[in-house]
């Protein structure tokens, strides 16, 4: 096994991360030491003129890069594929501290959820985008990978945790297929690319303020040091703290974002700088049977220690029948910190090289009372889960202009060590568990893996333009070789290598311009997924189910085709998409047990599944005033084979995938009068189901929310001045939000398996915000 070696760039990051760490970190358990051409125009779209160079590449190299929008676009004209883009505006409209991920639910496909009005708890948090999971879509920021934006991720951190919403300049989403240039090894399907705002041109500075419901009080600052002989950055800070809208405890986040740009004639080099410190108390796992016995707002039982020895003893009170219907209290932390140095460079008229190298560190532990260990003195103690990631790679591409031709090959290397255990703290009463607990703490341990993970991923692709660039046709393939190495440190789950290589996944796409305003567009995509380590991932077994699966175990793959038209004038942007998916060797994560008492999982290859659906989105602005978005999708997914648990035959062929609605509809009205903006908008999320055999799930569901806003330029000293009142559920529905918090099973006949977590009531938020 090979131990990554940390690079010179690796060093000089770490060092420069000590200086700024915003809060002490952990000590370690173990010593896990890892080392185009011009903008297209966007029919329809009104874009500001501010370039993204240097702030990623767009999903798609046919449009070149990408413009900053203002607002929406649905409409990705000349690209070869469905993407669609959200601008600064759009983000600036919802309540201050919303998950930008949040704020992708009104585009057609996508199905995001949380148990929180702004989506940021990421215990409950969810999406997913035409049958594809939160963990099977690729996330970027400038060219940094994030992972798989999974709870208990191995590779990366949340879009959340990477940088401030304040921060962004646009989210760009490829719903069928992300780019072969995409740093990911999730992405069976799309891919979202965060794009982070450059420095302004002038010394300014900005803040605003929110406060709400449940105590809520968030502040943030920015200041930029305006341009100087080429030079520019700035320094921007945020401290999050709310009430949980049910029950006892906290959510805080504090951040740091930096950023700092050096741009000359033929290029420039950017510096990011990230700090994030995020401590939530969790929401209890609730199931059907618990909803209908003890409600929608049933919590864990904190601050009430007495009811929870009571219940670890036995002795049950209220709608309370077993000891997993609530436990004293859960909270998750998680400490990231991330940096990169970033260069583009125009070589020539047709040659450019753009390259990023980065580092990633991550440490974070999950805090459970469980009542199914004993410490010496009570029938209770606190389980803690660790993880810890530190990873560093470089991201790069070339690209050569020809007369008809865009030539493009980049590579993606990285290095990545993440650890993962299990273990137990002896407590003699309720502690504050606010902290990261040491391994000389622990009275316990149920396990210990480390994971040595070496990810090598290359691409090529010609983009070609023909008929006075009326035809745009792109072809290339990427290929992929990533080697885990798993190691047991604490026996109980297993340790061994998988790999995951294709020298040849294919993308072709095309697009026609019927004329200046609409197209048509098809795209064909070829993608895999690496073998995911962790806690939740294919090395959760027994060693002796793990030696028996490794060597027929195959990643995941998937073919998605995808066909469209596209519209956009001055008032009206159209698109409309059919496409199809066919998975093959789909696995499914099978949890037999509840979540706190920590069984190994079980997995089931399902062989092939597919996806069939339809998608609309429509955008009117018959004034510059007044706005209608309105999106609808159908989505079928099934699985296609059924398969054996436990040596009994589990029929699940043509079932609907778990989790996954058929029908989604956003809809949304925006009107301006004056200095005042009013909003409302609904989401439809239809029948979902958290059993592989489709015997249980939740209804379908509306929510609605509205916002209004005033803004006014030159207020005295300040520039411009916006004030916000955000409603989150305004009709005050009692809903189920997210499924399978604690992953999913054959069957629930009872509706007794806690994998659910309900959704926040009516939550209102005011904020201020001041640009000096």
């Amino acid at each position: 096994m090979n131990t990554p070696i940390r690079t010179p760039l690796a060093l000089a990051l770490l060092a420069a991360l000590s200086m700024t760490t915003l809060a002490p970190t952990a000590r370690a358990e173990t010593a896990p030491a890892a080392s185009t051409d011009a903008t297209a125009p966007h029919a329809g779209g009104t874009h500001a003129t501010a370039s993204l160079a240097a702030s990623g590449a767009p999903l798609d190299s046919g449009a070149g890069d990408p413009a900053t929008l203002d607002t929406i676009s649905v409409v990705g004209h000349r690209e070869t594929r469905q993407v669609q883009r959200i601008g600064k505006a759009e983000l600036q409209a919802v309540a201050l501290g919303t998950n930008p991920v949040k704020v992708l639910e009104k585009l057609p496909g996508v199905h995001f959820v949380s148990s929180d009005p702004w989506g940021s708890y990421e215990w409950s948090n969810r999406i997913a985008i035409r049958g594809f999971a939160q963990n099977q879509l690729g996330y970027a920021l400038d060219d940094i990978p994030l992972g798989d934006n999974s709870y208990a991720n191995n590779n990366g951190l949340s879009p959340n945790r990477a940088i401030l919403p304040e921060n962004i300049a646009e989210l760009e989403l490829a719903q069928g297929a992300g780019a072969l240039r995409i740093p990911s090894t999730s992405n069976l399907g799309g891919a979202l690319l965060l794009h982070s705002a450059d420095p302004q041109s002038q010394f300014g500075a900005r803040a605003n303020f929110a406060y709400g419901d449940n105590a809520t009080m968030r502040a943030f600052v920015r200041v930029d040091t305006g341009e100087h002989n080429g030079f520019s950055a700035y320094v921007s800070g945020m401290n999050n703290q709310a009430d949980r809208w049910k029950g006892a405890g906290v959510q805080e986040q504090r951040q740091f974002n930096g950023k700092a740009v050096y741009q000359w004639d033929n290029g420039r080099i950017a510096a990011w700088l990230s700090t994030s410190r995020r401590n939530e108390t969790d929401d209890p796992d609730l199931s059907l049977d618990l909803i209908r016995r003890c409600g929608y707002d049933w919590d864990n039982y904190a601050p009430d220690w007495q009811r929870a020895l009571a219940a670890a003893n036995g002795k049950f009170s209220g709608c309370v029948t077993t000891k997993d219907d609530a436990y004293y209290l859960a909270r998750g932390l998680r400490n990231d910190d991330l940096a990169s140095i970033s260069g583009e460079f125009d070589l020539s008229e047709k040659l450019r090289v753009d390259a990023t190298a980065y580092y990633h560190r991550n440490e974070g532990q999950g805090h459970w009372f469980t009542p199914h260990i004993s410490s010496p003195t009570i029938p209770m103690a606190l389980r803690i889960t660790s993880y810890d990631i530190e990873r560093s790679g470089l991201n790069a591409r070339a690209s050569y202009q020809l007369e008809h031709h865009t030539l493009e090959g980049g590579l993606w290397f990285e290095d990545s060590v993440h650890g993962a255990g299990r273990s137990f703290v002896n407590i003699a009463g309720p502690i504050d568990d606010q902290r990261f607990f040491d391994q000389f703490e622990f009275a316990q341990r149920l396990f210990r893996q480390r994971f040595d993970t070496r990810t090598r991923q290359w691409f090529v692709q010609d983009t070609m333009r023909w008929f006075d660039e009326r035809l745009t046709v792109s072809a290339g393939f990427k290929g992929q070789d990533v080697v885990t190495d798993g190691t047991v440190v604490v026996a109980g789950r297993a340790g061994g290598r998988l790999r995951a290589r294709d020298n040849f996944l294919p993308q072709l796409g095309l697009a026609w311009s019927l004329n200046e305003h609409s197209d048509v567009f098809a795209n064909y995509a070829e993608n895999q997924a690496a073998f995911r380590p962790g806690v939740n991932g294919a090395w959760s077994l027994t060693q002796a189910s793990f030696d028996l699966s490794r060597a027929s175990a195959k990643p995941e793959q998937s073919k998605t085709l995808e066909l469209g038209w596209r519209y956009g004038d001055d008032h009206y942007q159209l698109s409309t998409t059919l496409y199809g998916v066919n998975f093959d060797d789909r696995q499914l994560v099978i949890v037999p047990c509840p979540g706190v008492v920590s069984c190994p999982n079980q997995f089931a290859n399902v062989g092939k599944a597919r996806t069939l659906g339809g998608e609309f989105a429509f955008v009117w602005t018959p004034t510059a005033q007044f706005r209608w978005l309105a999106s609808y999708a159908y989505n079928d997914s099934q699985y296609r084979s059924n398969y054996l648990s436990s040596g009994k035959l589990v029929e699940v062929r043509g079932k609907q995938m778990v989790d996954t609605p058929k029908q989604l509809f956003a809809t949304e009205v925006s009107y301006g009068v004056g200095e005042v903006e009013l909003r409302l908008g609904g989401k439809y999320t239809g029948r979902r189901y958290y059993t592989y055999s489709n015997d249980a799930g939740t209804d379908a569901f509306w929510l609605w929310d509205a916002g209004v806003s005033w803004q006014r330029k030159d207020v005295g000293q300040i520039q411009s001045l916006r004030v916000g009142l955000n409603v989150y559920n305004l009709l005050d529905k009692t809903y189920i939000a997210t499924l399978g918090s604690n992953g999913f099973r054959d069957y629930d006949p009872r509706g007794t398996f806690q994998t659910l977590l309900t959704g926040a009531p009516r939550q209102w938020f005011v904020s201020v915000e001041a640009k000096f």
